[in-house]
């Protein structure tokens, strides 16, 4: 774990409800203390009510579901699906394997793929050195286990940054400029804008939508209940909350909205490129 990642764990809850606690059980004297003690403890009960988590994912979910019984505009010529995250040791499968989200991900694409007829893109780096980058396991996955072609293969990008700026290459290669984006609902504002600023004309195609077009009419008594998989998700919410704060900062600290990077030359495979395993 990078001290970047480090940092960002402990800023983010559970992290830092912990840290108040600890702080406010050893280190901390007196009404402060106490102070510190109760603010975390409202912190956790309100993040972990499922009505905050929806709430705090409303701004981040902006884009309807996809409809493709109306014409789509600009004219699209592929689909690109982003990579999240995996899972280092499934045992079931032999090895490394895609974690929830990007496997959600990889089902969509699959299913917009059939639907469709364009071509497949997927893109995912490493995330660590001694491991298959993500996007060669979405690769493998989609061909495998979903019997769907993959166009090409982007495979070294880490950010949602190097995602926009590496694909755009990749794409290129096929002259497509336009696609279907493929994302959680609640990524898919900071991957647009990504992908626009590198050049590239998309329509967004969430899928995991937490709040959906009637979330007011879905709420029951439940729902103001605290619960574990709500904790979950409003963490979520409160990363993608910040990593959009860092992404304007660096834009505003740069004074430019291009990516904040030069892309180097990468190595990108597709049909006639290798295999992606």
């Amino acid at each position: 774990m990078t001290a970047y990642q480090a940092l960002k764990t402990l800023l983010l809850p559970p992290g830092i409800i912990i840290l108040m606690l600890v702080g406010a059980t050893l280190g901390v004297p007196g009404g402060a203390g106490r102070a510190l003690l109760c603010t975390a403890t409202a912190g956790l009960t309100l993040l972990s009510l499922p009505v905050v988590s929806i709430l705090l994912m409303v701004p981040l979910e902006p884009y309807p579901p996809l409809d493709l019984r109306a014409p789509l505009e600009p004219p699209i010529k592929g689909i690109l699906v982003l990579g999240g995250g995996f899972r280092r040791d499934a045992p079931e499968y032999g090895g490394p394997t895609l974690d929830n989200f990007t496997l959600q991900r990889v089902r969509y694409g699959a299913w917009l793929q059939r639907s469709t007829g364009l071509p497949l893109y997927v893109s995912g780096g490493f995330t660590t050195a001694r491991r298959p980058a993500v996007g060669d396991l979405m690769a493998r996955i989609l061909r495998e286990e979903f019997a769907v072609p993959v166009a090409g293969v982007e495979n070294v990008s880490r950010t949602t940054w190097e995602n926009a700026a590496y694909s755009r290459a990749m794409l290129a290669r096929d002259g497509v400029s336009q696609v279907l984006l493929v994302s959680d609902a609640w990524h898919l504002p900071r991957a647009v804008a990504a992908c626009e600023r590198v050049g590239l004309a998309v329509i967004p195609a969430p899928t995991g939508l937490i709040a959906g077009p009637h979330w007011r009419d879905d709420l029951a008594w439940s729902d103001w209940v605290p619960r574990a998989g709500a904790l979950t998700i409003s963490a979520y919410a409160l990363h993608e909350h910040l990593g959009r704060a860092w992404y304007q900062l660096r834009r505003w600290a740069s004074g430019t909205s291009a990516p904040p990077f030069e892309p180097p030359g990468t190595p990108i495979k597709g049909p006639g490129g290798g295999d992606a395993t």
